[in-house]
C-alpha cells in the first residue's frame, strides 16, 4: 500500500467513526438538549462526511474514471482512453493497477487505430518487477497481436515466444481459439511451422487447452 493510501484508509476509518458516533447519539436523544441550529449543523456535517466517504474519496474517483474507460471500449475508443488516462493520473495507484491499466489502455488505443500508442502503453505495462504471470501473458499476446495484424510478423513471433514461455512455466493456458488461430499463421509466415507444431503439441498436454480442428489444419496434422 501506498503512503497516500494508507493515509486515505486512516481518514476513512476516522471519518466512518465519527458519523458513527454522532448517528448514536441522536438515536439515545443526546443532542435533544442543544438548539435547532447546532443540531442542524452537526447532522449536516455527518451527512457530508458519508456523502464524502461514498463519493469524493482519491481512490473511489479513481475508480469511477476506471469503470466509465472500461464502460467506453468497444463504444467510443476515445472517450475509454480519455477516462483510462485519468485513471492513471491518480496517485492512489499501486504497481499492479497501473500495469492492468495501462494494458487496457493499449487495447484502447488499439481500437482507436494508434498502434503506436498501443505498444508504448503495453511495454511500459511491463517495465519493472511484475509477479503477476497472467498479466504478463496478456500483455505480451496482445502486444504480438497487434505486431501481427500490421504486418510486423517477426516482432509479433517474438512476443509470442515469450508468451509461451510464461504459460509453458505456468502450465496453464486459456487461449481464445480465434486468437491462437492468428498465432498460428503468424508463426507460419514467419518460416516457423515446426515451432508452431511444437508449441501446439505442448499446449495439449497443460490444463486448460483443448485441441482446435482448425489449428490442426493449418498445421497439416490428420
Amino acid at each position: 500500500m501506498n503512503r497516500k493510501r494508507f493515509i486515505e484508509a486512516f481518514l476513512k476509518i476516522f471519518l466512518w467513526v465519527i458519523a458513527v458516533i454522532i448517528n448514536i447519539m441522536y438515536i439515545l436523544g443526546l443532542f435533544e438538549h442543544l438548539s435547532e441550529e447546532l443540531k442542524t449543523f452537526i447532522i449536516t456535517g455527518d451527512m457530508s462526511m458519508v456523502v464524502i466517504l461514498l463519493w469524493f474519496m482519491p481512490s473511489t474517483m479513481a475508480e469511477r474514471r476506471l469503470k466509465k474507460g472500461l464502460k467506453y471500449l468497444d463504444r467510443d475508443n476515445d472517450k475509454a482512453v480519455r477516462y483510462i488516462e485519468a485513471y492513471l493520473d491518480s496517485r492512489m495507484l499501486n504497481m499492479n493497477e497501473r500495469k492492468h491499466a495501462l494494458r487496457v489502455l493499449g487495447i484502447a488505443h488499439h481500437k482507436r487505430g494508434d498502434d503506436a500508442a498501443a505498444i508504448k502503453c503495453l511495454a511500459e505495462a511491463l517495465e519493472g518487477n511484475c509477479k503477476d504471470n497472467d498479466l504478463k501473458v496478456e500483455i505480451l499476446g496482445a502486444m504480438g497481436i497487434i505486431y501481427s495484424e500490421s504486418g510486423e510478423f517477426q516482432k509479433a513471433a517474438d512476443c509470442f515466444d515469450r508468451t509461451f514461455e510464461i504459460i509453458f512455466a505456468m502450465s496453464k493456458a486459456n487461449i481464445d481459439k480465434a486468437v491462437f488461430i492468428q498465432v498460428i499463421n503468424t508463426y507460419i509466415k514467419t518460416g516457423q511451422k515446426e515451432k508452431a507444431l511444437m508449441i501446439y503439441d505442448r499446449l495439449l498436454m497443460i490444463q486448460g487447452f483443448t485441441r482446435d480442428k482448425r489449428a490442426e489444419k493449418l498445421l497439416g496434422i490428420q
